[in-house]
């Protein structure tokens, strides 16, 4: 009797397991927040999920430790969003905004 080892349906398509991907819905400083997907903890391809060409691979390290606050996809890389220090200078408030959709939101 011989068993077959079968692979999980994200094995083909996406190599990884974790990805960033770039959340053009919300910005930072005109750069896209980062969203965060674990293609294993789905029984299919969502429909919303980009090629893996489209995304930030993530090894099991950078995964563990990735910050789920002010981050941002530029240059295809996940990055912390720092302010400009031009707006830094301007005091010490801690005002920051968010662009959604054409629209601001401020904090």
């Amino acid at each position: 009797m011989t068993t077959q080892d079968s692979k999980p349906w994200w094995a083909t398509s996406y190599p990884d397991r974790y990805y960033a991907y770039a959340n053009t819905t919300v910005t930072l400083g005109g750069d896209p927040t980062v969203g965060w997907v674990d293609v294993a903890m789905f029984s299919s391809a969502p429909a919303w999920l980009p090629a893996a060409s489209d995304l930030v691979a993530q090894t099991d390290a950078a995964w563990s430790a990735r910050s789920l606050v002010n981050q941002i996809i530029k240059d295809g890389k996940v990055q912390t969003y720092a302010l400009p220090a031009d707006e830094a200078a301007q005091g010490t408030s801690t005002s920051t905004s968010a662009s959604t959709q054409g629209s601001t939101a401020t904090a």
